[in-house]
Parts: structure tokens; C-alpha cells; sequence
């Protein structure tokens, strides 16, 4: 898709064209004594209206509709020159243009089909062209001099030769070097992105760790309160209350220092090697509900096969599985099979769907949530070498696939 820019160079580039044709005809008429007929006025007129016209008019041009009006340039530069002496003319370097803008603008495959059109008109010129008419003293001239004629057929072998050298040259170069800065230009945005992101793991990180150790003052206090409740016997009835909140408490005391433990860490570097049946088993016993009968688990694999894990992929795959079951979703199918080296897990619900995807400004639509667990779960799988995609998201439900590495360790 063309910018305005490209426009604007692109209507510029067109009256240049334009005026030098004026140009020309005009000092053909007084410094050369050459007629030009008529027609190359109204041919160049047509042109221009054409080109006011696209100005005013314009929209968006797709590659496709820039190719299409660099081919009418050349057929218009081809008419210009027919009329006026064919390859003779010393200004057929002008079919030389639309090469320059389509190499920079366009695909190298548009390029060639404009660099091969415009080699086909510039031969067409050596031997069909309308002769141009001479006053009578530059004729008696031109019949003094015809002993050159053998020069003159030499110089115009030469400058086609080196139209086409020249056309082939800009079309190889210029391409291939468009081609280079806009794949450097992908290559540094993807990195930009990439530097985005890690920056805000790392903020991420950085308020997790402060998060932790300032709620693990008022979780000691809350522990203290529920260990003195507890020994006071009036209100045994409620024990059993306490015993459970007490339980909770050491949870997440349990989470925060895994929290301290892990924040920080930017590549998978440490961890155990585990079999994928002990590694789907601490992903289960870790779920909100471990024991819910809305989880079904198909394997597919071996029991050898091994993979690499800490508890932050762990995390990872329990921060997916937990947003599927309160999604709404009555069932959630896991799906394991190992291919080409590959731990592939299918992970299918019947819930609400994603309202978004894995980007930064995932959101959450529960009550506490605060939509950094997807975020965060991709990022994570993606340190392992693996990938997340979805396959499917819906009202009638979410599908994704992630692909995790397996490992060469200890099997036999």
C-alpha cells in the first residue's frame, strides 16, 4: 500500500516527466529547427489531465495500481518518443524513470516487468519511429554529413546497449537494497517489541518482588490472630473455619516465596528434568480445583519422554487451565501427544472465550482479575523454547496448542 508520500513523489515524478516532453518540444522548435508534429502537444496534454486527475481523485494505491500506471507511463514515454525521431531522440533516457521509482517502491517482481517493458519499447524505437522534419538549411547540412550514418547507427547500438545494462543494473541493485532496509526495518521493530516486553516482565518482576514482601507482614499478623482464635476454646464451632483460613494462609505464603524465588529470571536456566506424566501432575495438583471433574486428560506419549520444567512453566500451564475453568467452561480437555521431538498439548474448552489474545493489553473480565496471567503464561512458555497459539476462540469455546521441547536427558 502506497503512503501519501509515495503519492505526492509519485504526481511530482509525473510532472517532470511532463515538463521535460514541453521542454524538449519547445527546443525543438527554436534551437534545433526540428517539427515536432502536433500530436506530441496533445499526447502530453492527455497526460497531464491524466495525472491532475489522479491527484484530485486520489485514494490508497495498492502495489498493484502503482504497477498498472508505471506500465501507462512507459506506454505514454514510448508514444512521446515514436512521434519524435525514436531512439535518435537524446532524451530516451527518460523510460529509465519509472525503473528508478518501481524499484524503490515496489516488488522485485513488478520491477522486472517494468524494466523488461521498457527495454521492449526502447528497441521498438530503433526501427519503428515517425522521422522527424528538418528546416531546409539543417537538411543540406544533414545530406553533407551523411557519410556519418555508420557513426550515427553505432551511437544508437551503444546507447541502447547501455539503456538496457543500466536498466538491469538499477532494477539488481536498488531492489535488492529496498529489500534490505525493509527487512532490517522488520528486524529492528521486532526487536523494539521485544525489548517492550522484556521491559515490562521486568517491571513486572520488580512489583512482584516488592508485592511479596510487604503483604508477608500482615500474613504473619493474620496467621498470628487465627493461631491465638484457635486456642481459644469458646468458639471451638468455628475451628474448623480457622483451620481452613490458616491453610490458606500458608498457600499463599507458599506462592510469595516462590514469587521472591523466581522474579527476576530471564532465561531457563535452572530447574529439574521430569517425565510429562510428572509433569502434567504437578500442573494438576496445583489447579483451583484438582480433584474437578470438568478436567479430562488424554496422553499420548511414552513414558521416557522428559522435558525440561520449573515451577514457573508449571505456573504457566496452571494459569491457562484456571482461566479455562472460570470462563464459564463445563469441560476442559487436555490433549498430549509427542511429535518430532515436540510435547504437543491441546487444551480445549466450552467456556466464554478470550476477549482478547497473549498481547500486553490483555484484559481480564473476572472480578480480581487483572489479565497478566496469559501475558505472562506466553512469556513464560516462550523462555522454554516452546509456543502458544490459538487455534480457535469463541462464545462456544477456546482451543489452544502449545508446543514445548522435549529433552535428550536421561533417556535411553
Amino acid at each position: 500500500m502506497a503512503t501519501n508520500s509515495q503519492q505526492n513523489t509519485f504526481f511530482w515524478l509525473r510532472n517532470f516527466l511532463i515538463l521535460g516532453q514541453v521542454l524538449l518540444w519547445v527546443m525543438a522548435s527554436t534551437i534545433w529547427n526540428i517539427d515536432y508534429p502536433s500530436k506530441v502537444l496533445v499526447l502530453t496534454g492527455l497526460y497531464f489531465a491524466m495525472n491532475l486527475f489522479s491527484w484530485f481523485f486520489r485514494s490508497d494505491f495498492t502495489d498493484r495500481q502503482i504497477f498498472i500506471n508505471l506500465l501507462i507511463d512507459v506506454t505514454e514515454l514510448s508514444f512521446f518518443f515514436y512521434l519524435t525521431g525514436g531512439a535518435s531522440n537524446p532524451f530516451t533516457w527518460f523510460l529509465i524513470v519509472p525503473i528508478i521509482f518501481s524499484a524503490t517502491v515496489l516488488a522485485q517482481k513488478y520491477t522486472w516487468i517494468i524494466t523488461g517493458y521498457s527495454v521492449l519499447s526502447y528497441t521498438l524505437l530503433i526501427k519503428f519511429f515517425k522521422p522527424v522534419s528538418m528546416s531546409a538549411g539543417d537538411m543540406a547540412g544533414m545530406n553533407h554529413n551523411m557519410d556519418h550514418s555508420t557513426s550515427f547507427g553505432q551511437h544508437l547500438i551503444g546507447m541502447w546497449l547501455g539503456f538496457i545494462v543500466l536498466s538491469v543494473l538499477i532494477s539488481w541493485v536498488i531492489s535488492g537494497l529496498i529489500k534490505n532496509i525493509r527487512r532490517k526495518e522488520k528486524q529492528l521493530l521486532e526487536a523494539n517489541a521485544k525489548q517492550a516486553e522484556n521491559e515490562k516482565i521486568l517491571a513486572l518482576a520488580t512489583l512482584a518482588t516488592g508485592s511479596a514482601h510487604e503483604l508477608g507482614t500482615p500474613l504473619a499478623t493474620i496467621n498470628i490472630i487465627i493461631k491465638e482464635l484457635l486456642g481459644d476454646e469458646s468458639i471451638e464451632k468455628h475451628h474448623k473455619m480457622l483451620n481452613i483460613m490458616e491453610s490458606q494462609i500458608y498457600r499463599c505464603k507458599e506462592s510469595l516465596t516462590q514469587i521472591t524465588a523466581s522474579t527476576g529470571t530471564t532465561q531457563a536456566v535452572s530447574g529439574l528434568v521430569v517425565t510429562v506424566n510428572e509433569f502434567l501432575g504437578r500442573v494438576q495438583s496445583r489447579l483451583i480445583d484438582p480433584d474437578s471433574q470438568k478436567i479430562q486428560l488424554n496422553t499420548d506419549h511414552k513414558n521416557d519422554d522428559k522435558l525440561h520444567i520449573d515451577k514457573t512453566l508449571v505456573q504457566a500451564l496452571v494459569n491457562i487451565i484456571n482461566n479455562a475453568l472460570e470462563s464459564q467452561a463445563t469441560e476442559v480437555i487436555i490433549s498430549t501427544e509427542v511429535k518430532e521431538q515436540k510435547l504437543i498439548l491441546l487444551i480445549a474448552d466450552n467456556g466464554e472465550g478470550l476477549s482478547r489474545g497473549f498481547g500486553s493489553k490483555t484484559t481480564s473480565e473476572k472480578e480480581f482479575g487483572m489479565g497478566l496471567g496469559l501475558f505472562l503464561s506466553k512469556t513464560t512458555i516462550e523462555r522454554f523454547l516452546g509456543t502458544i497459539e490459538i487455534l480457535k476462540t469463541d462464545k462456544k469455546g477456546t482451543q489452544l496448542q502449545i508446543q514445548l521441547p522435549l529433552t535428550q536427558v536421561g533417556r535411553t
